[in-house]
């Protein structure tokens, strides 16, 4: 070798390559220009900045692609977005200071009112314009996927009800209005966009959202033309005849709404279709849906683990035989249950038609969830009538999956939002019959509703989604007076209205004052960043943004008795893990609740302090502290709660976050004197 190896030799382009890989940031870019002259000058092309744009921004760089056709600066217009981030993260904490909340408190917000997160979609429109809204997404995006996992978690949960909000407001709405706005012969059969609308509709997850992760329209499509591929090639086994067969690229050229094949070709298409999916492929019918999301019934993700409900599994089967030429229509029992049966109708191109049946080994294998009836005639369902039926399936399924759910000392009674009966009820039996399920299932439900409103436009959905909000108290006044008008119209009696009324006198006045505080909050940009720190050492000044907050201090004989401060993660009667967010020295809850969680013939009776938590498995609870003790082994809990009170967890225990330290001003001391105790007698026992 002539001399020492040195990264100056390899060409621009190579060192472009590395620096353009996706985990070196944009930070480790601008560290890298300044190590000397020959990097520098790699680090400062254009087309670098493009991949980093387009890494860090996808969605804005998307929107800015379709519209801008001139050469474009990538590092300014990057640097510009960049400089925003610190205003943003600052307007997102303002969500944290302003709605101060308690999940036993009537009329209190458990979830953020769509008002107060309407005030971001036009919050850096002076900056980007239309894109503003493009620019907060990737952000969010970028805040949510920040490492590690367990911190900064007050900032990424409000984060994510920022995410959430702005996207179906751009995308979601956007992305339906385009596909239900087509002409009728194109709309009709086209169930493969469908799917696609479910998908950008019902994933919760921003990693899996349009523009972020590997399941995009074009993969979905790609998936879709890898089984039609495979198909072709289990067709040349078995039906070698088929004039299918003479296809070499896996598709046939689109013919709109018709068959290329004769009836008896598009039998042998069809089933070789539906081997090649259950039998080759593995495919696996599962019906169900659960806390995680409905993954059965979006295409990317069945598509991913080959497992999915048995209607998705059949409109993937018509999409694999549309691509080889085989025209066919969905159909259903006339039953119109929303568990029904579909199967496929085939349409030949010299006139023959029928249903295709699955194969004798399937038949063995019917879904329990299905309702079997004895087919005749089918009902055609087009594609919006498609998005309809699985959505609504997930809605019935999400409700089934909240009523369902198993307490330690049995089942609450929940009024049933499908049931017209309920509307007849009090607002207040309402609250008392779901006051105990946790609001971010609650949220899902009103998720899944608000897809369904879209698709259908029913007021029978809109009246669910009325009360549904009054549930989650995200209403507002106008809210109200809808669910007020909507009352009205079923004709109820005036007795069933006074809760009602009583809300609406309350809320709009509360609401408003909230909302007032955030607008200024977002108005003077909040320069003051120290006092939204968690890790901030200035205490915080007297005095709540938003109502006043009543500090619990340890101050009397009750108090003292108080063995556990906030944020420690205890162990369960039983062993599973939970995190405090709340305490009482004497059990303030009723006789029921405690029914509920299962708190029954206590040694110490109710005379002992008692501790809201949050659970492992996603779930809160009120326990009294003879069920509980120090965790052994500590770790970051799985619920969806806790960056609402926590900001980070540095082991053993969760930093409580502005609001939470300020209520609990003295469980500071606490928590870190019981960690050093646990610390040495764990020490000691294992030295024994």
């Amino acid at each position: 070798m002539d001399g020492p190896a040195n990264i100056e030799k390899l060409p621009y382009e190579v060192i472009e390559r590395i620096l353009s890989d996706c985990g070196v940031t944009a930070e480790d870019v601008v560290s890298c220009s300044l190590i000397s002259k020959y990097l520098n000058g790699v680090c400062q092309r254009n087309s670098l900045w493009k991949t980093k744009y387009c890494q860090h921004y996808p969605c804005s760089y998307q929107y800015c692609e379709s519209l801008v056709k001139d050469k474009v600066d990538w590092k300014a217009k990057f640097i510009v977005k960049y400089k925003c981030k610190k205003k943003l993260v600052q307007c997102i904490l303002g969500l944290s200071r302003t709605f101060v909340w308690s999940m036993y408190h009537d009329y209190e917000w458990p979830d953020i009112p769509r008002r107060a997160l309407a005030l971001y979609e036009t919050l850096f429109e002076e900056e980007f314009g239309k894109s503003n809204m493009y620019y907060i997404l990737d952000e969010c995006q970028n805040i949510l996927t920040m490492k590690p996992q367990y911190a900064d978690l007050t900032l990424k949960y409000y984060a994510d009800k920022v995410y959430n909000h702005i996207y179906g407001r751009s995308i979601t709405t956007q992305k339906w209005n385009k596909f239900l706005a087509q002409p009728t012969e194109d709309l009709t059969f086209n169930y493969e966009e469908g799917l696609h609308c479910i998908v950008v509709s019902l994933q919760q997850d921003p990693s899996t959202k349009l523009g972020h992760g590997i399941c995009t329209q074009s993969w979905i499509t790609f998936m879709l033309d890898s089984l039609a591929l495979q198909t072709l090639i289990y067709l040349k086994k078995s039906y070698p005849k088929n004039p299918v067969c003479s296809i070499q690229e896996g598709r046939t050229e689109d013919l709109k709404n018709e068959s290329k094949w004769k009836g008896e070709h598009c039998v042998e298409i069809l089933q070789a279709a539906h081997s090649v999916l259950k039998h080759e492929n593995g495919y696996k019918i599962n019906n169900s849906l659960d806390g995680i999301g409905p993954h059965h019934y979006c295409i990317d993700k069945v598509l991913m683990h080959k497992k999915g409900s048995s209607k998705l599994l059949l409109v993937i089967q018509s999409c694999i035989a549309k691509r080889l030429g085989v025209h066919t229509e969905v159909h259903k029992c006339v039953t119109d249950h929303i568990l029904d049966t579909w199967k496929l109708k085939y349409v030949g191109q010299d006139g023959s038609n029928g249903y295709i049946d699955g194969c004798d080994i399937c038949k063995e294998d019917e879904p329990a969830i299905s309702m079997v009836h004895s087919w005749n005639e089918g009902q055609l369902v087009d594609a919006p009538g498609m998005c309809k039926a699985i959505i609504l399936q997930i809605v019935f399924l999400a409700e089934c999956w909240l009523k369902g759910e198993q307490w330690p000392a049995g089942e609450p009674v929940l009024y049933d939002l499908f049931d017209e009966e309920t509307y007849h009820q009090p607002i207040r039996l309402l609250f008392t019959a779901w006051q105990h399920v946790e609001h971010w299932k609650m949220s899902k439900l009103y998720h899944y509703m608000h897809c369904l409103l879209i698709v259908t436009g029913s007021e029978h959905i809109e009246g669910k989604l009325l009360h549904l909000s009054i549930l989650l108290r995200i209403n507002s006044k106008q809210t109200l007076e809808k669910l007020l008008n909507f009352r009205r119209r079923l004709g109820h009696p005036p007795n069933t209205m006074r809760d009602l009324l009583r809300m609406l006198a309350s809320v709009d006045k509360r609401a408003r004052t909230r909302i007032s505080e955030l607008k200024n909050l977002l108005s003077t940009g909040m320069t003051n960043y120290s006092i939204l720190n968690p890790l901030a050492s200035i205490p915080w000044p007297h005095g709540w943004p938003g109502g006043e907050i009543v500090q619990k201090r340890r101050v009397d004989r009750k108090s003292w008795q108080v063995q556990f401060a906030v944020g420690e993660v205890l162990e369960q009667r039983g062993g599973d893990l939970c995190v405090v967010y709340d305490w009482d020295s004497m059990c303030v809850e009723s006789e029921d609740t405690l029914v509920l969680m299962g708190e029954t013939g206590l040694s110490h009776g109710t005379d002992q302090p008692f501790y809201r938590v949050l659970t492992d498995g996603g779930s809160a609870r009120y326990l009294a502290q003879e069920n509980l003790r120090h965790a052994r082994q500590p770790r970051h809990l799985k619920n969806p709660l806790i960056g609402r009170y926590f900001t980070a967890f540095i082991y053993p225990f969760y930093i409580p976050n502005p609001q939470k330290a300020y209520e609990y001003p003295e469980d500071a001391n606490i928590r870190e004197q019981n960690a050093l105790t646990l610390k040495l007698k764990f020490t000691v026992h294992e030295q024994r």
